[in-house]
């Protein structure tokens, strides 16, 4: 067994310098590709054909497209998360001096 092509990079070399080669055809483009197509009856692309059905079915008062509509015009509403400390979790005098200093030095990393 021939073992000269197992040696390590040197160090601060990639073993690939020209790094991954880019995708070909990955989903996304392949249906960004065919909404840009045109119908053949219409003249329109797809993607203004699936626009102009969802505009229809929300005036027809399709509530699950109005609020896909809303959602991707306004964005999703922001969500209030209410956080509740633990008595025993405020009650600083169960820590160590080591635990407290790693605490504010967590708190310091977090802030900057």
């Amino acid at each position: 067994m021939n073992n000269e092509n197992l040696k390590p990079f040197k160090p601060g070399v990639s073993g690939n310098p020209k790094g991954r080669p880019p995708k070909e055809h990955c989903l996304t483009d392949l249906l960004k590709e065919a909404l840009e197509q045109e119908h053949n009856k219409t003249g329109k692309t797809k993607k203004q054909m699936i626009i102009d059905k969802m505009y229809e079915l929300a005036n027809e008062g399709d509530v699950s497209i109005l609020k896909y509509l809303f959602d991707r015009i306004d964005g999703k509403p922001l969500q209030q998360i209410e956080t509740k400390i633990l008595e025993e979790e405020a009650d600083m005098s169960r820590y160590t001096d080591e635990e407290l200093e790693q605490l504010a030095e967590l708190n310091r990393k977090a802030r900057s």
